[in-house]
């Protein structure tokens, strides 16, 4: 139902400059990661610690959000799920590197709402 806690997104909790000692950043696609950035220079690295969370999808028309509490991470139903359905959210994600453009993290959610990129269209100024 909507509203319903799905889950935590759990893992150790890093500076942001540590990034690139993460397993993330050994993945040769920019798109892959298991971080998920917070405010205050803060970032969860789901590939230490991480639980079944980590491994939601991307869709650009999410069946649940992801809400910040702190250094903490819940993800809520946006609506009520059927049995079997994937679980996704948006992930909104930020540019790893300032000339990295919306083509590098291609979204293939599939969504009739599907924008072209996981990136945070705010972010690149195209919202």
């Amino acid at each position: 139902m909507p509203g319903d806690l799905v889950g935590e997104y759990r893992g150790r909790v890093i500076d942001t400059e540590l990034e690139g000692e993460t397993s993330s950043a050994w993945h040769s696609d920019p798109s892959y990661t298991l971080l998920f950035a917070l405010d205050d220079g803060l970032t969860i690295d789901a590939g230490v610690r991480g639980n079944s969370i980590r491994f939601m999808n991307h869709s650009c028309d999410p069946n649940c959000e992801t809400c910040a509490e702190g250094t903490r991470v819940f993800v809520y139903a946006l609506r009520a799920i059927h049995a079997g359905e994937e679980l996704t959210y948006d992930y909104n994600l930020r540019p790893g590197d300032p000339t990295d453009s919306p083509d590098d993290y291609a979204c293939k959610c599939g969504s009739s709402a599907c924008r072209g990129t996981m990136l945070d269209m705010e972010l690149l100024g195209s919202a």
